[in-house]
């Protein structure tokens, strides 16, 4: 139809491969759409919203799609993890339903790849409650320096803290690592030596 409804198609409708995908969904290609091309986008992110890839549903959030929240309700029930969260996040950003921040509560925990850990907890601030925040807070102390950093980051906090919080973690475990090498030749020496301890 237009220019801006051809470049929403290409660049996230059929964004399949990395290259098109590396810098997360381009949320700008739906703003960038005049009344009309976003209900045909609209209905185009509906008929692509899915379990197997959230950028729709990210979309339909995002322009506060109404008519997607029955089929959204849908795929609530048969997903989990990432994508329940993610969901969840979508259905909230539409109609403010209160029992999004249970079911972020109670699939948050249950998430442990680092990787989508980043990826969700950039929605949690959107929630605005305190029991999701005091969650947020909890990953500021994960073992992932990236979980950590980017959890610290989306909450709005100065990350130097984080950083130097790992940067002795890791001089710490150079130290530990370089000892227990040299305690290694050492034992290896006495042995060839003295043949025992």
């Amino acid at each position: 139809m237009t220019n801006n409804l051809d470049k929403f198609r290409n660049g996230f409708l059929e964004a399949n491969t990395w290259a098109k995908r590396k810098d997360g969904v381009p949320l700008y290609l739906l703003d960038n759409l005049s009344d009309k091309e976003l209900k045909i986008a609209e209905a185009d992110l509906i008929n692509a919203a899915g379990l197997s890839d959230s950028w729709p549903i990210v979309g339909l959030g995002h322009i506060k799609s109404k008519d997607s929240l029955p089929s959204l309700y849908k795929l609530l029930e048969k997903s989990n993890g990432v994508m329940k969260v993610t969901i969840a996040h979508s259905i909230f950003q539409i109609s403010q339903d209160e029992k999004m921040k249970e079911i972020v509560l109670e699939t948050m925990p249950k998430i442990t790849n680092e990787v989508e850990l980043i990826d969700v907890l950039y929605y949690l601030p959107d929630f605005k409650d305190n029991r999701v925040t005091d969650l947020h807070h909890t990953y500021r102390d994960h073992k992932d320096y990236l979980v950590a950093y980017n959890a610290t980051r989306y909450l709005g906090l100065p990350t130097e803290e984080v950083i130097e919080k790992f940067r002795n973690k890791e001089n710490a475990y150079k130290k530990t690592s370089s000892n227990s090498t040299f305690q290694n030749a050492g034992q290896k020496l006495w042995h060839k030596l003295f043949g025992s301890e």
